[in-house]
């Protein structure tokens, strides 16, 4: 495999000459930091959060809060050092899903395609490959690559695994933007979401972008590639583009639904009546927060109404507010998009 270029290199990396030393920085535990190092993956909650499409669920491995602050720590002091393609918008700092958007705003026509199993298909070693080309020894590499994977792959929902993602898909981002260049279209990245656009139907490719993503053991999911036409529709990563953007009614109306019937029969009752179980209760409150989150960038006068309310409803269900006392916001990322 190719070597990841920077299109920055003035940022200096964090020097770190050991374990111990790691650990400092990070300051914990020593019982908690090699334990977290070496048998990782006890220290991972399976979650399942529903996407739009009923019963249709992604899958999230959440770590638990001593590992996540380990991993916190090695994103914000080590990899944010590293840069990543200008194309690539998603969980990058001062970028969000409305800059992978403004874009395509107008264009006549767009193609999105998705990358199938994005962060399971990334490994261990290529994870190590990352932190040994930033200069780090070979037993720090590893162990950093450690605390990143799980079971030799990046898992999705460590803090961690949507950075390292967009550097590993450096090269990737860099040939689809050159080939977008030369045909004069617009190229955008929101983590697995691939989005072009331009006025001249003739000169996508599918076959041209699938081959480049290929070359790098990924895969398009093709079920998933869809082509918008003049006079359709167009939303990228879920915001409506068609000539500003804007949130899609159907998606406020169903925020508002969800918390109408939560106010009017109380958490548990809605669960049991839309057939889910009462061990679903944080999933479901962390879904709704989601799609609040992902309103109040589009439309932030909306969404904090609907934040309000909602906060509202919950704070008069004392079941609720456990899990709401629990949910870490930084968590709530927009997994329900796709």
């Amino acid at each position: 495999m190719e070597k990841i270029e920077n299109e920055i290199v003035n940022k200096t990396y964090l020097a770190i000459n050991s374990l111990e030393e790691l650990r400092n920085m990070i300051g914990i535990k020593s019982d908690y930091f090699y334990k977290c190092l070496y048998v990782n993956d006890h220290f991972y909650n399976v979650i399942k959060i529903p996407k739009r499409k009923k019963d249709e669920y992604r899958e999230l491995m959440i770590p638990n809060m001593a590992l996540k602050n380990i991993q916190r720590w090695i994103l914000d002091n080590v990899l944010y050092r590293r840069q990543v393609h200008k194309c690539a918008t998603g969980f990058v700092p001062r970028k969000s899903i409305v800059n992978n958007a403004i874009p395509h705003v107008g264009q006549k026509y767009i193609l999105k395609m998705d990358i199938e199993n994005f962060f399971p298909s990334i490994t261990f070693k290529q994870v190590r490959k990352i932190f040994s080309e930033m200069g780090y020894k070979f037993e720090l590499a590893t162990a950093l690559a450690n605390l990143c994977t799980v079971n030799n792959q990046l898992p999705q929902g460590a803090p961690t695994s949507p950075y390292i993602a967009n550097i590993i898909f450096y090269n990737i981002d860099k040939r689809i933007f050159s080939y977008c260049q030369k045909n004069n279209l617009r190229y955008t990245r929101y983590a697995d979401d691939i989005t072009i656009s331009g006025s001249n139907k003739v000169s996508f490719s599918k076959e041209i972008i699938r081959e480049i993503v290929n070359q790098y053991n990924f895969r398009i999911n093709e079920s998933k590639t869809i082509m918008f036409k003049p006079g359709d529709r167009k939303k990228v990563t879920g915001i409506i583009v068609n000539e500003k953007i804007s949130v899609p009614k159907t998606l406020i109306r169903e925020v508002r639904k969800q918390i109408y019937f939560v106010n009017k029969f109380g958490l548990e009752e809605h669960l049991i009546r839309n057939n889910y179980s009462l061990d679903y209760e944080q999933q479901f409150i962390m879904s709704i927060y989601g799609k609040i989150s992902f309103i109040k960038m589009i439309d932030f006068k909306k969404g904090v109404s609907l934040q309000k309310k909602f906060n509202e409803v919950l704070g008069n269900i004392e079941s609720s507010n456990m899990y709401r006392d629990n949910i870490d916001f930084d968590d709530i990322e927009l997994h329900w998009i796709n």
